[in-house]
């Protein structure tokens, strides 16, 4: 890892994947292609969009073009297990069925980004 990117993190990496790692401050990027992060204490926020039952995260990234979602999947699945207790509770059903919805959003949106009107 380069010094600049230590010197971005907002906290120690605790988990690293190929995009995405655990920090002690929440969940963030690895930089490239953008630097983004989310605070643990807000991993489990509500999704305001049409389905608000669900976790908002795997909804919010599902529909970026620049994400590695599986790698996203993990990372928040590790950040939950990680920062438990930093966030609102929530059930393991809410959980499952957040991840599942986001990974059907993320196969629309990249047949989106590939062009797939046959």
């Amino acid at each position: 890892m380069h010094e600049e990117e230590v010197a971005s993190r907002a906290g120690e990496i605790i988990w690293r994947g190929r995009q995405w790692c655990v920090t002690t401050a929440g969940l963030e990027t690895l930089g490239k292609p953008v630097d983004y992060g989310v605070a643990a204490g807000q991993l489990t926020d509500g999704w305001e969009g049409a389905d608000e039952s669900l976790l908002a995260w795997p909804q919010e990234m599902a529909a970026q073009t620049w994400i590695d979602y599986r790698d996203f999947e993990t990372a928040f699945l590790v950040a939950l297990g990680v920062h438990q207790g930093s966030y609102a509770e929530v059930d393991l059903e809410t959980i499952r069925t957040s991840i599942i919805e986001g990974r059907a959003r993320w196969e629309v949106t990249k047949e989106e980004m590939l062009g797939g009107d046959d």
